[in-house]
């Protein structure tokens, strides 16, 4: 398959002319197409609120086929591994064999008989809170050497005739970004074999997602992720060698039993545990899902903000049993042969990718970041005495005591709205531990000196690109669309 992906069709340019005022419309409306800040800005639980997010998304309904045209161009075609049992379904594939249960296994009062897509959501229409709460199937079904019988209905092979849906989170934000979270559902995860624990890892539910950065309508970047948070190998650049394209589609290889997304068929080590136990995930080039066939184009909100058929998105506890949690080694690795069921798949979708895609700056002796303040952050700088905007800059290297930091500044721009900035530091200094760019982070100064900063951001990990390959370099270009903003 061809390693990029193709140049823009006549109807492409046209979606892209189409999305280039996405930006600008956002901020014109509220939720759910609007320029997010940070979770604790957006909205609460208030059904007040959740209703005044539904009004807005129906002003939103012309966009809806616009969105949908651009969620359809780059939905992956998902690759199953040859020996692959646990196959994808649709959510509600599951819902004749679920009850309802808190995470002691009492049942949870009046819970429906039957789930149905529209009363999942039960528990948040009362304002009960349900984090606590689990999808669960009877027992604790594990899959070594195989399963049971009597759950035979956790083999799904929906995805093969295509009738399972891929769910198609559709997040517009800031500066033309419109990010697309492509979450797949599965029956059944198939847990790991780790020497000396066994198994580990089992469990009911299992969700799974890439997610495909656009800027002005074109894709620039694919987050392909694995398991927990933070686990894959995050942002790749659409020309990184690794993906490989079935014309706009980028190739998602699922990994054996427990689904992780991966760009390419082997073993992909994806964890850790008890320091010398890798944990991998198997891929290959098995049975292929064309994802856009049966594509469920979601426009992203916070919970309660869901109607219809979509209401079921407000559930916000567990498709899955609680887990076990007596095994010898629970300890260790906090997981024992049968595992908790996953959370909900309507996670905050308002922040940033894993990583920062930057570029090798030709001129060696600096680094160049441009990005963007919310106009929250602009507020409060103003507000409260900041005169400088910070940059700071740490270099990584392969021995710690080398690390190193380079900081710079820029005068706070006027204004309380939305602002660029591009502050050049100083490359990482040479070093025989071979120092490179890591992390970025922004600060809020009353001077131009570290000392004199205020608040300082968390950080955001940079991933270099020359060409289609990763690189580590002293010196860097960053241009970073998402907007900064944090508990100052």
């Amino acid at each position: 398959m061809p390693r990029h992906p193709p140049a823009a069709t006549g109807a492409a340019v046209a979606l892209v002319a189409v999305l280039v005022g996405a930006a600008a419309i956002a901020r014109a409306f509220p939720a759910p197409f609007a320029v997010p800040l940070t979770p604790r800005n957006l909205t609460p639980r208030d059904p007040a609120a959740a209703s005044a997010a539904n009004a807005a998304a129906l002003m939103h309904l012309d966009r809806r086929a616009d969105y949908t045209a651009l969620a359809n161009t780059y939905a992956p075609l998902v690759k199953y591994h040859p020996d692959e049992t646990f196959f994808c379904s649709s959510v509600e594939y599951m819902f004749p064999y679920y009850s309802m249960i808190y995470s002691n296994g009492s049942a949870v009062s009046g819970a429906p008989s039957s789930f149905s897509d529209t009363n999942l959501d039960f528990l948040y229409q009362e304002g009960v809170d349900a984090g606590n709460v689990y999808l669960s199937v009877p027992g604790q079904p594990t899959a070594e050497p195989t399963l049971s019988s009597d759950y035979s209905y956790l083999y799904s092979t929906e995805a093969i005739g295509v009738s399972a849906p891929i769910y198609a989170f559709v997040s517009p934000k800031a500066n033309g970004v419109v990010d697309i979270y492509y979450w797949v559902f599965a029956p059944y995860n198939l847990g790991k074999d780790v020497v000396i624990f066994g198994y580990v890892g089992d469990h009911v539910g299992d969700w799974e997602r890439i997610m495909v950065r656009t800027v002005n309508g074109v894709a620039v970047s694919i987050d392909y992720l694995a398991h927990s948070s933070g686990l894959g190998l995050g942002t790749l650049s659409v020309s990184d060698s690794r993906i490989s394209w079935s014309g706009t589609h980028p190739v998602a290889y699922t990994a054996l039993g427990s689904h992780g997304m991966w760009p390419q068929s082997g073993s992909n080590v994806y964890d850790t545990i008890a320091l010398v136990y890798n944990l991998v995930d198997e891929t290959g080039d098995g049975a292929e899902w064309s994802t856009w066939d049966n594509l469920y184009l979601i426009n992203y909100q916070q919970a309660g903000g869901y109607t219809g058929a979509q209401a079921w998105l407000n559930y916000d506890g567990y498709f899955g049993n609680p887990g076990d949690t007596s095994c010898w080694f629970y300890s260790v690795v906090s997981d024992c042969a049968f595992g908790g069921g996953p959370s909900h798949p309507n996670r905050d979708m308002t922040g940033t990718t894993t990583n920062v895609l930057a570029t090798v700056n030709s001129d060696t002796s600096h680094s160049s970041y441009t990005f963007y303040l919310s106009a929250d952050a602009q507020t409060w700088a103003h507000a409260n005495g900041i005169t400088y905007v910070a940059v700071h800059q740490h270099c990584g290297s392969w021995e710690s005591i080398a690390n190193q930091d380079k900081w710079g500044f820029v005068a706070l721009a006027s204004g309380t709205g939305a602002t660029a900035y591009t502050v050049s530091t100083a490359s990482c200094d040479s070093s025989i531990f071979s120092r490179y760019v890591d992390t970025y982070a922004v600060g809020l100064c009353t001077s131009d000196s570290s000392d004199a900063c205020t608040t300082t951001s968390g950080t955001r990990s940079i991933i270099q690109y020359s060409g289609s390959g990763v690189v580590q370099t002293r010196y860097v270009v960053v241009n970073d669309l998402d907007l900064w903003s944090w508990s100052y």
